[in-house]
């Protein structure tokens, strides 16, 4: 029996290991749901199926695309077919997501409730709200066109720890010139003080 989504066309992205599967519609209401090990996704059909494929090692889920990653030793031709067939049997409509990602609108009303000036000054929780809807601002939509994502983890004083999703997970860029453009920027924007680490250990 078919899900009902369709998958439209397929886009490798910058990391080699992983593509984008671009569905017939929205997939997810909001957010992203990301399973990085067959452990992370017992109880939910597709993210099983997928994983049963063998090379599969991550699945990212954002707006109407499905990112992904696969291992080295497997080739997309290989990949290509099964994994169509199986986003076309298992997709489902996502209500939740890992985060809560704020709407626009929100993200723009605390980016406009905040002084550049006074950002060195806000306690770690608020530097943290300001820097996710900056993220949700002008990051996240850039990334996403790659088949990627970005998730804040914590602020703490002058260090940002982010966790990056989907293709950008394993992608060599992402600790190196993707890392260093958001630090840029955020230093730029908010405080010449900021450092920016990746630590893609930490969730699974």
């Amino acid at each position: 029996m078919k899900s009902g989504f369709k998958v439209m066309t397929f886009h490798h992205t910058p990391n080699p290991e992983a593509a984008q599967f671009i569905m017939s519609g929205d997939v997810i209401a909001r957010g992203t749901r990301t399973f990085s090990s067959p452990d992370s996704a017992r109880g939910d059909a597709l993210a099983e199926a997928l994983f049963n494929i063998y090379g599969v090692e991550n699945v990212f889920i954002k707006e109407n695309f499905v990112t992904i990653t696969k291992s080295p030793v497997v080739g997309w031709t290989t990949l290509m077919e099964p994994v169509q067939n199986t986003l076309e049997k298992n997709m489902t409509f996502y209500e939740t997501s890992d985060e809560d990602q704020k709407p626009e609108s929100a993200a723009k009303n605390i980016l406009e409730e905040v002084e550049v000036e006074d950002f060195p000054n806000l306690p770690d929780k608020k530097k943290k709200e300001v820097i996710d809807a900056l993220l949700d601002h002008a990051i996240r939509p850039a990334l996403a066109n790659d088949g990627g994502g970005i998730t804040l983890l914590d602020v703490k004083g002058k260090v940002v720890h982010v966790h990056y999703q989907g293709a950008c997970g394993s992608c060599p860029s992402s600790t190196t010139g993707t890392l260093q453009y958001i630090e840029n920027f955020l230093q730029n924007t908010l405080s010449q003080d900021l450092k920016v680490e990746a630590d893609n250990a930490s969730l699974v």
